[in-house]
């Protein structure tokens, strides 16, 4: 049997400060009006919004096209859950993607749709949203819950691109088995607003890049480094560092260092974070810092930090070795170190080593505090 294929007209809007999505007109479903479409976006469109054409698996699901005259597009998907399952993601539709993801990458999902009906406690649907590669391990981001009322209404959301994946093999999925319910899902449009991320200056310096991050009152012992500041030299050969936003932990932002390929010598890529005061021998040292994994091509998913105090010339001596797996949540590690070395003012450095994994991390605030007693 030859599949019916639904083509949509092409919506155009224009994205409103705090008031969603406005929708005054429609267009040819031809590529004159996509061009003319993509001319009054606020972002790149990463899908294609005239095709209902998309994926929908999941046992015992069941899923027609239906006509939505009063609602942009003229026509959404009809997914039914026949029973509520502790794992949304049991019952889904993937909508392909014609473009790739980029870590820092800002995105805007908006669509329309609706419950027709939900055995839930307010009656209200129960959609959940990911953007993600559409293979093993389908890694994603962004994953949200929305609560899905009887009429048709269009809904946002917003993400923050974690992981790269080429363009052809990315998604949005949308999560339907959270509810024993009837949803209806119509025309969607997948925007790419541009990139967070600043690029750092060269050797992690200054200049129109620099910030200064609040540091929290009455830390304990003495302080050693200065954490108000993130611009720190990023050395190595192919990595590729940027300064990103991390509004959920500690200072607001971070710095984003990729390393290619896995390495014996970990030191190969690394960041140096200057120390501003002197440490003298037989010291009880702690170093606290924010940092998760963005990807890791390691056989637990977990990034690997090494880091080391030592002189910022050579022969690079040192102390207080150690190599960290760091998860994909953000955590403030904390390791502790004995100094078998003076090193003095202005002269030292805390060493973060990146090349022990092909990876992408991101360090956030960090303190070096010397809390002999």
């Amino acid at each position: 049997m030859v599949r019916k294929s639904w083509v949509l007209p092409a919506m155009a809007f224009v994205l409103l400060a705090g008031s969603g999505f406005a929708l005054p007109g429609d267009a040819a479903a031809d590529e004159a009006a996509l061009a003319a479409l993509q001319a009054q976006l606020p972002g790149k469109l990463m899908n294609d919004p005239t095709v209902l054409d998309w994926t929908v698996y999941g046992q015992g699901q069941k899923n027609k096209r239906v006509k939505t005259p009063g609602i942009g597009g003229g026509a959404a998907l009809q997914v039914t859950s026949p029973v509520a399952s502790d794992a949304a993601h049991n019952i889904g539709v993937n909508v392909p993607l014609k473009a790739g993801f980029t870590p820092g990458q800002a995105i805007t999902v908006a669509f329309w749709a609706r419950t027709v009906s939900a055995d839930t406690p307010d009656g209200k649907g129960k959609l959940g949203l990911r953007l993600q590669l559409n293979e093993a391990p389908y890694s994603g981001f962004g994953d949200t819950m929305l609560a899905i009322g009887p009429e048709w209404k269009m809904y946002e959301a917003k993400a923050q691109a974690s992981i790269s994946v080429d363009p052809g093999k990315a998604v949005l999925g949308f999560q339907v088995a959270a509810a024993k319910q009837v949803v209806e899902i119509g025309q969607i449009f997948v925007l790419d607003m541009g990139m967070k991320a600043m690029a750092a200056a060269p050797g992690g310096g200054g200049g129109a890049t620099a910030i200064r991050m609040p540091v929290p009152e009455r830390l304990p012992g003495v302080l050693l480094n200065d954490p108000a500041s993130i611009d720190w030299p990023v050395y190595g050969a192919g990595q590729t560092n940027a300064k990103v936003q991390t509004p959920d932990i500690g200072g607001g932002y971070a710095m984003r260092i990729s390393s290619p390929v896995a390495n014996e010598k970990p030191y190969n890529i690394g960041v140096s974070v200057p120390l501003v005061t002197a440490i003298a021998a037989d010291r009880d040292i702690t170093v606290a810092f924010w940092a998760r994994t963005v990807s890791a091509d390691t056989p637990d998913g977990m990034g690997r930090i090494g880091l080391r105090m030592q002189e910022n010339a050579a022969p690079y001596a040192g102390f207080g070795d150690g190599m960290l797996s760091v998860g994909p949540d953000w955590k403030l590690h904390q390791v502790k170190m004995r100094s078998s070395m003076a090193l003095d003012a202005g002269k030292g450095v805390l060493g973060f080593q990146i090349a022990g994994a092909k990876q992408v991390v991101e360090i956030g605030q960090v303190y070096v505090l010397d809390l002999t007693k």
